[in-house]
């Protein structure tokens, strides 16, 4: 009867940590960098601004922006961010290839 009862928890205990995993309802992005090299003030900024200030204020200049470049491409690219934006393909491209590209003040 323990062995039984053990493995009834176990079970359960296993169906808990499944069903409370994390889901992304975001798929991944992939990047598609061909074309000219992106500008921040023409290509990157007014994706922020129009995009992503709306939860993300701190995002308002070249230096901060810069500053968290490697996680803003992270979050992009495995589709976290922008979360329920209707950010296109474009805008996503600008930012990641922009960043790819050494993230330059231009």
């Amino acid at each position: 009867m323990r062995r039984k009862t053990m493995l009834a928890v176990i079970l359960f205990s296993a169906a808990l940590i499944v069903a409370c995993k994390k889901s992304s309802t975001n798929p991944s992005f992939t990047p598609d960098c061909t074309g000219a090299a992106k500008s921040f003030s023409r290509d990157v900024l007014p994706v922020f601004q129009s995009v992503c200030s709306t939860c993300h204020s701190n995002f308002s200049s070249y230096s901060k922006i810069y500053a968290d470049r490697s996680a803003i491409r992270s979050r992009i690219v495995d589709g976290s961010m922008p979360q329920n934006s209707s950010a296109s393909t474009t805008q996503l491209n600008n930012v990641v290839c922009w960043i790819d590209n050494g993230a330059p003040n231009n």
